[in-house]
């Protein structure tokens, strides 16, 4: 259900499983993790992740595995464990990444797309975090994610009200960062220098870090940079 399109340095990973509308299950979840790992290594400058089916992003988790929960305790945790491994080498592959939402996004795979750096949304875009309805919590780490992007009260809302939105909802609150065409940004993105990427990317996860300012005054030297301004010397 999981596969990797390139065109020249942007990386797709395709949700491709349509009898189950994109649900992920425990197979998906690791195969998430061998791509992601595969990417962070690789020469890519941009990751889009999206879907292969038509007016689907993702169901979310497996229902069906789900299900299997209530009456198997010793495999609660390593599903947690193994949804949890693949959504966090998603945030932190260091390249920049792109969720692109096309149809309905659930549960898990709010999740999933809240790791991404930005989120783009297509027209028919639907966001729903449902868990509350199955009498399920949502894992904290994902919790932590959604408020940070659209505040405590609109967590609040998706979470306790189960309700989906619409794309321009989901722009109104910061859920989308944009309503566009996904393969454009990620598109315009890899026009720019790779290491330029990397290292902004690095910046944006922490700030504070001691190690940025030296990066900083070292990307001067880049060969990129000095392409870029050969006209004004």
């Amino acid at each position: 259900m999981i596969r990797v399109d390139r065109t020249g340095a942007v990386a797709a990973v395709l949700l491709d499983r349509p009898e189950a509308r994109n649900a992920i299950s425990m197979e998906g979840w690791r195969a998430l993790a061998r791509c992601f790992a595969d990417l962070a290594a690789s020469d890519a400058s941009v990751v889009v992740l999206r879907s292969a089916v038509p007016g689907v992003f993702s169901a979310g988790a497996d229902l069906a595995e789900l299900a299997r929960l209530a009456d198997r305790p010793d495999e609660r945790a390593p599903f947690r464990e193994t949804m949890r491994a693949a959504i966090d080498a998603f945030a932190a592959l260091p390249i920049p990444t792109v969720a692109a939402v096309d149809g309905g996004c659930f549960g898990a795979g709010v999740a999933l797309a809240l790791a991404a750096d930005l989120i783009v949304a297509g027209q028919e875009a639907r966001f729903a975090v449902p868990p509350a309805k199955l009498g399920i919590g949502y894992p904290a780490a994902d919790v932590a994610r959604l408020a940070a992007r659209v505040g405590r009260g609109q967590a609040a809302r998706l979470l306790f009200t189960a309700a989906p939105i619409d794309a321009g909802q989901a722009l109104r609150i910061g859920l989308a960062d944009q309503i566009a065409d996904a393969d454009e940004i990620a598109t315009t993105i890899a026009t720019n220098d790779a290491d330029a990427l990397r290292l902004l990317k690095r910046v944006l996860a922490d700030p504070g870090h001691p190690a940025h300012a030296a990066a900083f005054d070292a990307s001067f030297g880049s060969p990129a940079f000095r392409v870029g301004t050969s006209r004004y010397r």
